[in-house]
C-alpha cells in the first residue's frame, strides 16, 4: 500500500466528516485507517486552523464517567474539503 501524503490524509479526514457528519475522534480514526498518534497530529492541526470544531452534542460513558465529544466540519472545513477533492480528482 502506498503511503499517503499529508494532503491526502487531510482530504481523508475532511471527506469522512463530510460523508458521515458528526463523529467521535476514534470513529473517525478507524474510518480513515490510521493509528492514534499520527491521526491526532493531523486532526489537531485541522482543528487548530478552524476546519473542524466540536459539535456540542457530547455524552458521558457510564462506566468511567469519561466525556466523549463529536466533531464536525466548519464552513471553512467544507470549503477546504471541496477544494482538496477537486485537486485530487484533477491529479488522477
Amino acid at each position: 500500500m502506498k503511503k499517503r501524503s499529508e494532503w491526502e490524509i487531510y482530504h481523508d479526514i475532511l471527506e469522512s466528516l463530510a460523508t458521515n457528519g458528526s463523529m467521535k475522534k476514534t470513529s473517525l480514526m478507524h474510518d480513515i485507517h490510521m493509528s492514534w498518534k499520527p491521526f491526532n497530529n493531523h486532526f489537531g492541526y485541522l482543528t487548530k486552523k478552524g476546519f473542524i470544531e466540536q459539535n456540542g452534542d457530547s455524552y458521558k460513558l457510564t462506566e468511567n464517567g469519561k466525556e466523549l465529544q463529536n466533531y464536525k466540519l466548519t464552513e471553512n472545513g467544507k470549503e477546504l474539503q471541496k477544494n482538496l477533492r477537486h485537486i485530487k480528482k484533477t491529479l488522477r
